[in-house]
C-alpha cells in the first residue's frame, strides 16, 4: 500500500528517463504482500527513494536515479524471510552484495521489476 502519493509525484518531477519513471511507479503501485507498505522518502544525498516497510521496519528500498532504478534487499528482509544472498544472486545474476550485507540490483526494465516484485510476493 503506498502512502503519501504527494511525494512520489514530487519525486518524479525531477528528470529521469521514461522507462525508469515507469519502474518507480510500478514498483511504488504494485499489489505486495499484507502489511508491506510503500512510503516515499529520502535522505542524505539521497533524495528519490521508496521504502517498503513492514511493521515499521525496512525490509526493501527502491532508489530513483536518471537511468535506473537501485533496489536493496535490505537485512531485515534477509534475516526475517532467512534468505541467503548468494541464492539471491542466483535469481538476480546481476546482483551486487553490498559492505553492509545487503543485496542491490540495477533495475532498468520493466521486465526485471517484474521479476523483483514477483520474488516479493513469493517471499514476502
Amino acid at each position: 500500500m503506498l502512502k503519501d502519493k504527494e511525494k512520489l509525484h514530487e519525486q518524479l518531477a525531477r528528470p529521469v528517463d521514461d522507462s525508469v519513471r515507469a519502474v518507480y511507479l510500478l514498483l511504488a503501485q504494485a499489489k505486495l504482500p499484507d502489511g508491506l507498505i510503500v512510503r516515499p522518502a529520502g535522505h542524505g544525498f539521497i533524495e528519490s527513494e521508496l521504502r517498503f516497510e513492514l511493521d515499521e521496519r525496512w525490509f526493501f528500498s527502491a532508489v530513483l536515479n536518471k537511468s535506473w532504478v537501485l533496489w536493496y534487499f535490505r537485512r531485515p528482509a534477509l534475516a526475517e524471510l532467512a534468505i541467503d544472498p548468494e541464492e539471491l544472486r542466483q535469481i538476480f545474476p546481476g546482483a551486487e552484495l553490498t559492505k553492509k550485507k545487503e543485496l542491490k540490483l540495477h533495475i532498468r526494465n520493466l521486465e526485471t521489476a517484474y521479476a523483483v516484485l514477483g520474488w516479493v510476493l513469493q517471499n514476502g
